[in-house]
């Protein structure tokens, strides 16, 4: 059940109950059977469950427990990893007045947020509870009248000093032409941005989008969108932690040294993902041959890339990431591969210097060089090919350029995982074979499956 947006005022007479699933629970809590509602939701915190079965009547649990039930009850229904969710809160609020009063007393505490939809009527209705925070919310699975649902999202995002997210994970060029000044100013309390696309032409973010400024952005995912003036918007060095930019088109393209000047300011930034979405021609003048003073991003601890190893070297010659546990690194597919600049960012990275286990692993559609010391720390790299003697040369030519890692390497393991019996292994030479075994020269443990 989504946070709908109706009348707060129905239903709220001690005992008496409102909503679906709140009209069970409010009986349940009218009879005294409060235990049970704990239960129902998963909940085992003894002492509660001790208290509020020991009461006969709802009004006599003191206020502070109820708070800690609730906020026990929201912990249970909310994952973590789903930043954008809102919880359930509104059927608490419908129980009786009581519940409503000590859930709208606490609403920092509590999270409680105001879920609007392109079904939501906002402008009739937001009017109706406190002024909570927003979270506009289009998500793919809500069809219907798409100008009627657009004006509703409109209606949303004018509230400015209210919208703290804002999810729009299949926006079109005609949904962004309407929403154009809605999204001309600043969203002072904005922490989560998540645009999408589907288009096969991206959408393009104009210069003006957001005012230029998103001061308490914590995290933000673009995919499929065209946005080359990210690196003018201003952004809070002390409150960014997540950056995903994916599916990157051409016409969004941001430069190595752009990318790094928007990324050195950002010292909290824990996690960093840039995937392009097709490989672009190298530009030979933007290669640099003395390396400058790096940047420093102290928190980063998780790295993904997908592009060209041109760009790469261009990006990872000027950073330095002391925290770093994951470096995951997807290189479109190219005849030779020159990542000396890679290699040497890795080895100079303390945590990753101890990976003392190696996988190569060959599929229908990539093959994957995996170095680790546990699932937690580890340095990836991925090259999209078909299955052939690429594959091999590709592992030839990456291992041989990571030297210095493979002196820790005591663990080999060598995998095929394509479903059916790969028909190019009678193919290949196997003097290439024998000359990436021999890059390892510190393995005492070498694993084959039994497909190779």
């Amino acid at each position: 059940m989504s946070c709908t947006i109706d009348d707060p005022s129905e239903g709220l007479e001690t005992g008496s109950c409102c909503a679906s699933r709140a009209k069970a629970s409010g009986e349940q809590c009218r009879q005294g059977n409060v235990s049970h509602i704990l239960l129902d939701n998963g909940l085992t915190w003894t002492g509660l469950v001790r208290c509020c079965a020991s009461r006969k009547n709802i009004d006599d649990i003191p206020d502070d427990v109820l708070l800690d039930i609730f906020d026990f009850y929201r912990i249970s229904l909310m994952y973590p990893e789903i930043v954008y969710s809102v919880w359930e809160w509104h059927v608490l609020a419908h129980v009786c007045r009581k519940w409503r009063d000590v859930v709208f007393a606490s609403a920092d505490r509590l999270g409680l947020r105001l879920h609007c939809t392109p079904i939501t009527p906002a402008r009739k209705t937001l009017d109706i509870w406190p002024p909570l925070p927003i979270v506009v919310d289009n998500p793919p699975c809500l069809h219907s009248h798409p100008e009627a649902d657009d004006d509703n999202l409109i209606a949303a995002l004018e509230q400015r000093d209210r919208v703290c997210m804002i999810t729009m994970p299949r926006l079109t060029h005609c949904q962004l032409e309407r929403f154009d000044a809605a999204l001309q100013e600043p969203f002072p309390p904005l922490t989560h941005l998540y645009l999408g696309s589907n288009d096969e032409v991206a959408p393009v973010l104009p210069v003006t989008f957001m005012g230029g400024s998103a001061p308490c952005l914590q995290c933000l995912e673009l995919t499929n969108i065209s946005f080359p003036t990210l690196p003018n918007l201003v952004l809070s060095p002390n409150d960014l932690t997540s950056i995903e930019l994916c599916d990157i088109p051409s016409t969004g393209y941001i430069s190595p040294d752009a990318m790094v000047a928007f990324l050195s300011p950002l010292i909290r930034l824990r996690h960093l993902i840039i995937e392009c979405k097709s490989p672009s021609p190298p530009d030979p003048t933007s290669r640099r041959v003395t390396p400058p003073t790096r940047a420093l991003l102290p928190a980063l601890v998780y790295f993904r890339f997908k592009g060209t190893s041109e760009y790469l070297e261009d990006m990872v010659v000027q950073i330095d990431t002391p925290l770093l546990s994951i470096l995951d690194v997807v290189l479109f597919n190219q005849l030779t591969f020159s990542i000396p600049r890679l290699s040497r960012f890795i080895h100079r990275t303390e945590t990753l210097k101890s990976l003392s286990q190696v996988e190569l692993s060959f599929s229908a559609h990539h093959v994957l060089i995996k170095l680790s010391l546990h699932v937690a720390l580890s340095v990836s790299l991925c090259v999209p090919c078909s299955p052939s003697d690429w594959q091999l040369s590709s592992i030839r030519q990456l291992c041989g350029q990571t030297l210095p890692l493979l002196s820790n390497v005591e663990r080999l393991e060598i995998y095929d995982d394509t479903i059916d019996t790969p028909k190019w292994q009678d193919n290949i030479d196997h003097a290439q074979w024998l000359e990436v075994l021999q890059l390892f020269t510190s393995v005492r443990e070498l694993h084959v499956s039994e497909t190779m």
